[in-house]
């Protein structure tokens, strides 16, 4: 996420950069009306209390000088005041509410050497390993290739959840299993990672910090009455094992793999 203050003093490279990503510039509007506001509402607020305070100075020295009259003048003049900065801070929190969803929605900046293109045909390949093999026949697709060598059940999958699931039996199952110790084993013994086993369900500030709220809130699947969803990927409860911690340089870089069902 983009700081606040990056996107006010930046806020022309901002709108350059996002709209090469094709996105509307009408949110930046948004955030430059938003972000005055709540500044002339800041100001507002501080002026008031600064002069509360003056104020209430001059109060205390008027009681002890025994100009009760002139005294009992301000202190009803400050109860306005002091309704008024009620009234300014409750708009003020509403504003930086609002302000804080329309900085989350803004993405991050495109790379300089990233090519600016419209869809997968203005793609630039930058590196290329192996080459393609050529098969003397016409090869088939793996779901094919799985229901004919009965690891892969389809049907029976839709009749357990739906559309779009698989039933993964005997050698496809190992298969799996076999995969993921490999990439964990890998991890772990040849480059120096820590291997987590993370909780499956995280709250809102967990999936905000990654990223995933606000911006697929509707895609999110959620546990009615609980601030509680269920991970998209494991990055989301690995990346926040240290959220709102300080972790001292000596103890850098910090490196963790997992294994976790992916529920999207």
């Amino acid at each position: 996420m983009l700081e606040l203050r990056f996107i006010r003093e930046h806020l022309d490279l901002v709108i350059e950069k996002t709209a090469r990503r094709d996105k509307e510039s009408a949110l930046l509007e948004t955030f430059a009306t938003t972000d005055q506001q709540r500044r002339g509402l800041l100001a507002e607020v501080e002026s008031l209390k600064n002069t509360r305070n003056s104020v209430s100075e001059q109060i205390a020295v008027l009681k002890k000088d025994g100009d009760v009259a002139k005294a009992e003048e301000l202190i009803t003049a400050m109860r306005q005041a002091g309704q008024r900065i009620k009234d300014l801070d409750e708009q003020l929190r509403e504003v930086e509410e609002n302000l804080q969803q329309i900085v989350m929605a803004i993405p991050n900046l495109c790379d300089d050497t990233v090519p600016v293109g419209r869809d997968e045909q203005d793609n630039q390949e930058i590196k290329c390993w192996g080459s393609k093999p050529q098969f003397s026949f016409s090869p088939k697709p793996h779901w094919e290739l799985g229901e004919e060598l009965g690891i892969l059940d389809f049907e029976r999958a839709a009749k357990i959840s739906g559309a779009r699931f698989a039933l993964l039996t005997g050698f496809a199952s190992r298969l799996e299993r076999a995969l993921i110790n490999f990439m964990l084993d890998l991890h772990t013994q040849r480059h120096g990672y820590t291997e987590v086993l993370p909780p499956f369900l995280v709250n809102t500030p967990s999936m905000t910090a990654t990223g995933q709220l606000p911006k697929f809130a509707e895609d999110l699947f959620r546990i009615e009455g609980r601030d509680l969803f269920l991970i998209p990927t494991a990055e989301v409860p690995v990346t926040n094992i240290h959220r709102d911690e300080t972790l001292n340089e000596d103890e850098l870089p910090r490196k963790y793999t997992a294994y976790t069902p992916c529920f999207r």
